[in-house]
C-alpha cells in the first residue's frame, strides 16, 4: 500500500472538512511536543516489567511510517474534537429551544388556568345552576 499518496489526500478532505467553532477551547497544534528522537526506554535489566510496558514495541520516531501514522493519528483526533464540539453546539441549540418551548407551554397553562377559574367563577353566580363536576370537587 503507497501510504503517502493518500495521506496528503486525506490532509485536503480535513482541511474542507474542518469546522471553525466560536465558542470553546482551541485546537492543540499538529505537531507532538515530544523531547526528542527515536528509540527505546533503557530498561533495568533485573527488574519486571509490567504489562503495559512489556507489550510495547521499539518505535523509531524518526521513521516516515512513523511520521504518516502520527499525522494520520492527529487529522483522525481533530476531526473528532471537532465533531464533538459541533455535537456539543447542536445540544445547546436544542436546549435553548426546548427551554423556549416548556416557558411558553408553562405560560399557556397559567392563562388556560386563570380562565378555567374565571368561567367557574362565572357560572357559581348562575342562579338555579347545578354543575356537578363542579359541586364534587368542592365538597373534597
Amino acid at each position: 500500500i503507497d501510504v503517502s499518496s493518500s495521506l496528503p489526500s486525506q490532509i485536503e478532505t480535513c482541511a474542507q472538512t474542518s469546522v471553525s467553532l466560536p465558542t470553546g477551547q482551541p485546537t492543540p497544534p499538529t505537531s507532538p511536543e515530544h523531547g526528542g528522537g527515536g528509540g527505546c526506554p533503557a530498561r533495568a535489566p533485573s527488574r519486571k516489567l509490567s504489562r503495559d510496558k512489556a507489550g510495547k514495541k521499539c518505535v523509531d520516531r524518526l521513521s516516515v511510517e512513523y511520521r504518516q501514522r502520527r499525522e494520520r493519528n492527529n487529522i483522525a483526533v481533530r476531526k473528532s474534537r471537532d465533531k464533538a464540539k459541533r455535537r456539543n453546539l447542536e445540544m445547546q441549540q436544542k436546549l435553548i429551544e426546548l427551554s423556549a418551548d416548556n416557558e411558553r407551554l408553562h405560560k399557556t397553562i397559567e392563562q388556560l388556568s386563570r380562565e378555567l377559574s374565571g368561567l367557574r367563577d362565572f357560572f357559581k353566580q348562575v342562579p338555579g345552576a347545578s354543575f356537578p363536576a363542579s359541586a364534587a370537587t368542592e365538597s373534597r
